[in-house]
């Protein structure tokens, strides 16, 4: 005998079919009513749409989701001007007020593929991400009109590209997405370009022991992770600064492997010229999905 609980279920849809003509999705449901037998009451869970494209961050500055000031924890204080945030806006930010509009959802989440620094672009054709409304009343709409209205209130600050409808599942391929990254670097130096570009040599195809950054120690554990690079490139000398494009496995520290962390990334650009040396602009050009 089947169970009471698939039986209810089959029994539930067709009448509801017979009364609105629409036929019951029990493996993948829109909405779900919940059936309170002891309370002769019933429920509704509206299940969350997923939309799936790539953003551009076109100015430096702005997180991509919203953060928490660091005083306070999202209160409000002085030191974030009783806003909650230590900044202003972020990506998320840009996109939720057009997603609410189009589906009249009551919240949204946002799930990237990885991160940009807060100071760093986002070039090239995007970095993928799925934002996902929540109990939407709307499920259905014209995404290339979402898209449109989110870059026209962006203002040049982000755009987005190929708005689609995708399932819950994509936000697990993304989270797991192995993703390679290009990046272009403005480093200041204090070297010679012979020198810098002997410590190039080394660092093309090479294998970086990098321990957790000093930066990011209070919020993630301190290990030490082997990343691959590819490739660096230098594309240009003038004086003290120099740009140099690294294409290299995701999850790599860039200003890290540019000025060795007090030797917490080994090798690095600071470390085989004997110099100094740091990252004074940052631009991510490729984000690789595999």
């Amino acid at each position: 005998a089947e169970p009471l609980k698939t039986e209810m279920n089959r029994e539930v849809g067709k009448r509801i079919e017979k009364l609105t003509g629409k036929r019951a999705n029990l493996k993948n449901p829109q909405i779900v009513a919940l059936l309170d037998l002891e309370n002769d009451s019933v429920g509704l869970e509206v299940n969350s749409i997923y939309i799936y494209g790539r953003y551009k961050k076109l100015i430096r500055g702005i997180p991509q989701t919203r953060w928490p000031c660091r005083e306070c924890g999202g209160k409000g204080c002085g030191r974030c001007d009783n806003t909650g945030r230590m900044y202003a806006e972020s990506v998320d930010e840009l996109i939720k007020p057009h997603l609410v509009g189009a589906a009249r959802c009551e919240e949204t989440a946002f799930h990237g593929a990885g991160r940009e620094d807060i100071d760093a672009l986002m070039l090239g054709d995007g970095r993928p991400f799925v934002v996902e409304a929540k109990r939407p009343h709307i499920r259905t709409f014209d995404p290339e009109a979402l898209e449109s209205a989110i870059n026209t209130g962006a203002n040049g600050k982000i755009e987005v590209i190929g708005l689609k409808f995708v399932n819950r599942e994509k936000v697990e391929n993304l989270k797991s997405m192995k993703a390679d990254k290009v990046y272009r670097l403005t480093i200041e130096h204090n070297t010679t370009e012979e020198k810098l570009k002997s410590s190039i040599d080394i660092l093309n195809e090479s294998v970086i022991r990098q321990k957790t950054p000093t930066r990011v120690l209070h919020r993630r554990a301190d290990l030490e992770r082997p990343r691959k690079v590819y490739s660096v490139e230098l594309e240009s000398f003038n004086g003290n600064t120099a740009v140099i494009k690294v294409h290299c496995e995701g999850g790599l520290y860039v200003k890290e492997l540019t000025s060795g962390d007090g030797g917490r990334t080994v090798p690095s650009i600071a470390g085989l010229t004997g110099h100094e040396a740091k990252v004074i602009e940052l631009d991510v050009i490729k984000v690789d999905g595999k």
